[in-house]
């Protein structure tokens, strides 16, 4: 035990991962599926949060605790990007660099789209789009940050070490197949990252004028929005299914995946984007089930109009 402790990474050689942290992280990181496999169990309701809340003293405010929480994810990939590249040997030094980093362009989009999605994710969603965010007990706020800090930080340390391997310079982005992949991947993150903001727009907007009607038929003049809750209507993206956004995302993050192998970065079980989707799908496809049965119960079956949580006519 003794000496398996002394192997690990000091704290140090993750700020930035060294490449043994990037590699503890990465394989902590892909133990998440195995470890979602609890939220199918009774388990499940421990991970109590939005709708499915429950009361508690030590709960945080919801926006405090998402924005805080979720921040962590592009602030520590930025914070990658900007330091690692100058502590590797040989140390990159790219003439299409855009941002400065000294990476090559097609890591600094990859890092853009990153970023591009967690402003949206971490930022506008809960401050200036969500009407209310119900309390965040700190132990899943905790979960959050530490997903958020091993997700970033396998994205950041493979954008910055795919640099290293030996034909990573020869690679094209520009051949007739990287090319095409190029189109699909951007095609499909754009159509992802826009359709689950239009759904969670949707839902939004839902909630608000449930709470003005609930205001005006109580005379009151102040609108409150906390714990009110809507069924979408079956119809455009909650058509045949009640979580649309989920895999909106699931596509998104699918495509970004796609770019990553279409700009040398690889396609294999190493590719931190594709463990990425999977264990978005691994961890929120049970959260989609029971939120389907929080619908069902609190809206009856009548409501729910024979929809499926995120696979139309099956889960």
């Amino acid at each position: 035990m003794t000496s398996w402790m002394s192997s690990l990474p000091s704290l140090g050689e993750f700020f930035p991962p060294t490449p043994r942290a990037f590699s503890f992280n990465f394989n902590f990181f892909r133990l998440w599926p195995i470890l979602s496999i609890l939220q199918w169990t009774p388990l499940g309701k421990l991970q109590a949060m939005g709708k499915t809340s429950i009361a508690s003293r030590f709960n945080l405010p919801g926006r405090l605790a998402w924005c805080l929480a979720e921040s962590v994810g592009p602030l520590n990939l930025l914070y990658i990007i900007y330091t690692l590249p100058a502590k590797i040997r040989p140390a990159p030094q790219s003439s299409t660099s855009f941002l400065g980093t000294t990476l090559p362009m097609q890591c600094e989009l990859l890092a853009c789209l990153y970023i591009i999605h967690y402003v949206n994710r971490a930022f506008i969603m809960p401050l200036f789009t969500a009407p209310s965010m119900s309390p965040i007990h700190p132990i899943i706020a905790a979960a959050m940050a530490l997903h958020q800090y091993l997700n970033s930080s396998n994205i950041g340390s493979w954008l910055v070490y795919s640099t290293l391997e030996g034909d990573f310079w020869d690679r094209t982005i520009f051949s007739f197949n990287a090319v095409c992949l190029t189109i699909v991947g951007l095609a499909m993150f754009n159509e992802g990252l826009w359709s689950n903001i239009q759904a969670e727009t949707t839902l939004h907007n839902l909630r608000r004028d449930a709470a003005k009607r609930r205001a005006k038929s109580e005379g009151k003049v102040e609108v409150t929005y906390d714990k009110v809750y809507v069924i979408p209507p079956p119809e455009g993206y909650f058509k045949n299914i009640l979580f649309p956004h989920y895999v909106w995302e699931w596509l998104e993050w699918t495509g970004y995946w796609i770019l990553g192998g279409a700009w040398g970065l690889g396609w294999g079980y190493q590719s931190p984007a594709l463990w990425f989707v999977i264990v978005e799908i691994a961890t929120m496809l049970p959260r989609a089930v029971r939120q389907l049965g929080w619908y069902e119960e609190k809206f009856g079956k009548r409501a729910i109009a024979g929809r499926a949580a995120v696979i139309p006519g099956y889960l």
